[in-house]
């Protein structure tokens, strides 16, 4: 067993310089150019951002309403009757050089063009939504890192320290000062920081692995930046400023903008379809061209011998006519007015939506202002035992101090001293975590406000305009 002990303690350095090497090895990234990294090569910000465009070319398609469609064409038309007009030709060819149709509802055209902006705002707002996920899982992995990495640290700290304190009990052993029995203690407590070096040591590279997959990256590409973590850490204002954060974030947070919009858009489509109704279709159509007719010319008898009757007015030539056409006309259509009309239905269709838009709508704000309530006592707390234990650290550091010189004189037990250790190393973790929750919380309440409301949380003193 002691064997075993010693080739772990021979061995642990050596995995842990392949494991710096490993590391230092790695592209360190600040926060910003993480971030820039990750929108950069997250796929679903790549297709957001292939939405947005695909929603601005539905704008220019309402426009495109107003544009007539202007064609050529070129026909043959053949025919056949036993009597009656259509008996006077066997059909014609037609050659239509410049053609225009243009029709266009008034109403349909306003809403379909209002429903086009819209969708567009509401691409733009689902872009934001996910630019601020992304953020997020970016912010949050990354300190992720810088915790992992801070735990190990601590851990190694906590050997160094037990390994002075087995060597200080080992020598007042040999003495005879102590029995033996805090020597055993001493070498439990040792090796049983062992494990929990391996375990943070896997923490690490599993957080390292997290943020590469955040950033779109392979594993063991990049790594970030372990300075100044625990700087800048401002306080944040008390708790009254949370009624300004929910009120702003009602205003900013996508999902509200876009259940807005999705709103407005149901109320253009209620409109576009009743404009069927409440409004004429007007069309405009023409064109210029050449027709080619083939006259099948009757066989008239008269009274008289050698006279006849000329009817190429009316059946034509076999030559080419030079013809045109204008046709203007207001249509109104009187059976969207029946219940049982498709327009009807859809419709009520849409009405149904709206409803159920609105209460949507109503059930998110409720669920934001708890959010924003929750992430903000989330800060405060953060921040606050971030506080309480820089103190605690403070005491703890001089308790051991304390603590190790009373051991050396024989006035506590070695458990004593081992005690005074465990204390300061929970008050270095309690740090570290609360540093962790700190900029966590100020991520979760980027996104749940739906802007940057650093400005407003840590400003000496904000005054709303």
């Amino acid at each position: 067993m002691k064997a075993k002990s010693i080739f772990i303690q021979l061995l642990s350095p050596i995995l842990f310089l392949l494991f710096v090497t490993h590391t230092y090895a790695q592209q360190a990234l600040s926060l910003d150019d993480a971030i820039a990294l990750a929108l950069k090569n997250s796929p679903e910000y790549i297709i957001a951002q292939h939405k947005l465009k695909q929603a601005d070319e539905k704008i220019a398609q309402a426009w495109g309403m107003l544009y007539p469609a202007l064609e050529s064409e070129a026909s043959a038309l053949r025919q056949y009757a036993e009597n009656g007009f259509m008996s006077l030709s066997d059909g014609q060819y037609d050659l239509k050089f410049v053609q225009l149709k243009f029709g266009i509802n008034p109403g349909n055209f306003y809403n379909s063009l209002s429903q086009s902006y819209n969708n567009y705002k509401l691409a733009k707002e689902e872009l934001k939504k996910i630019k601020a996920s992304i953020e997020y899982n970016v912010i949050k992995s990354y300190f992720d890192v810088i915790t992992a990495h801070e735990i190990i640290k601590l851990r190694e700290n906590s050997i160094v320290v037990l390994q002075t304190n087995l060597a200080d009990v080992n020598r007042q052993f040999n003495t005879g000062s102590i029995p033996k029995f805090e020597l055993l203690q001493a070498q439990v407590q040792l090796q049983s920081q062992e494990p929990l070096l391996i375990e943070a040591r896997n923490n690490y590279a599993t957080a390292l692995d997290l943020f590469n997959y955040n950033l779109g990256a392979k594993s063991g590409t990049y790594s970030v930046t372990f300075h100044g973590y625990d700087s800048d850490l401002k306080k944040p204002h008390s708790s009254e400023i949370v009624d300004l954060l929910v009120e702003k974030a009602l205003v900013h947070r996508p999902e509200v903008l876009q259940l807005s919009l999705s709103k407005d858009i149901a109320g253009d489509s209620i409109d576009a379809t009743q404009s069927v109704y409440l409004w004429p279709t007007f069309t405009v159509a023409g064109y210029y061209g050449k027709s080619y007719l083939m006259p099948n010319a009757p066989q008239i008898e008269l009274p008289f011998p050698g006279q006849s009757i000329d009817l190429s007015a009316i059946t034509g030539t076999r030559e080419w006519q030079t013809t045109w056409q204008v046709r203007v006309a207001a249509t109104y259509r009187w059976g969207a007015l029946a219940p049982v009309d498709s327009v009807q239905a859809a419709e009520r269709e849409q009405k149904e939506k709206l409803k159920e838009i609105e209460q949507q709508l109503q059930q998110i704000k409720q669920a934001i202002a708890i959010a924003v309530r929750a992430d903000y006592g989330k800060l405060v707390t953060a921040y606050q035992t971030m506080i309480a234990q820089r103190k605690n650290i403070e005491t703890a550091t001089e308790g051991l101090r304390v603590a190790r010189e009373s051991y050396r004189a024989g006035v506590i037990k070695n458990a004593d001293l081992l005690n005074a250790e465990l204390q300061l190393t929970s008050a270095r973790m309690g740090y570290i975590k609360a540093i962790n929750d700190f900029w966590c919380a100020v991520a979760q309440l980027k996104k749940d406000t739906g802007f940057d409301c650093t400005y407003i949380i840590f400003a000496e003193e904000y005054n709303e305009k």
